[in-house]
């Protein structure tokens, strides 16, 4: 007589056919679609953009839409029926460019004005604009007023 084989062992359920292999996997497989989305919308809603210096460097004519910012020159605003329909701007070099444009006028918009356009190259040194916006500054400078006596207004006490 022989001594009867050893039967392999029934293994159990195994990881995913647990309830909680299947939520573990769940809860996984949601975290990285959420990761994956917020990772495509954070990058779709930067706004980067060149300076005119850039631009200079990096001239394209294939039809490249830009994103250029820089501050509008004092008097080179041409308006037609009320809107700008040309202006020139500068980057932090000096470095200036010519901007066609025929839209609305954002409010803020003047000399000086720091301005984000976004356009199609038109030859070196001009854009075509398609917008223009107003990109606020980071810092904002109070002017002292003059006291009493045509100076600065002495400091609040302390409490």
């Amino acid at each position: 007589m022989t001594a009867p084989l050893p039967q392999p062992r029934a293994s159990g359920p195994g990881v995913l056919g647990s309830r909680r292999g299947k939520l573990v996997a769940l809860l996984l497989l949601a975290t990285v679609a959420i990761t994956v989305l917020s990772v495509r919308a954070a990058g779709s809603s930067l706004s980067y953009y060149a300076t005119p210096e850039e631009f200079a460097q990096k001239i394209d004519d294939s039809g490249t839409r830009w994103r250029v910012g820089g501050r509008v020159v004092e008097g080179s605003v041409v308006e037609t029926n009320g809107r700008p329909s040309m202006f020139t701007i500068y980057g932090d070099h000096g470095e200036r460019m010519d901007i066609q444009y025929g839209g609305i006028k954002p409010n803020l918009f003047g000399p000086g004005a720091f301005v984000v356009i976004e356009g199609v190259s038109d030859g070196p040194g001009r854009l075509k604009a398609s917008s223009v916006i107003i990109k606020h500054e980071n810092e904002f400078l109070v002017s002292p007023t003059p006291g009493p006596a045509g100076g600065v207004p002495p400091a609040a006490p302390p409490r």
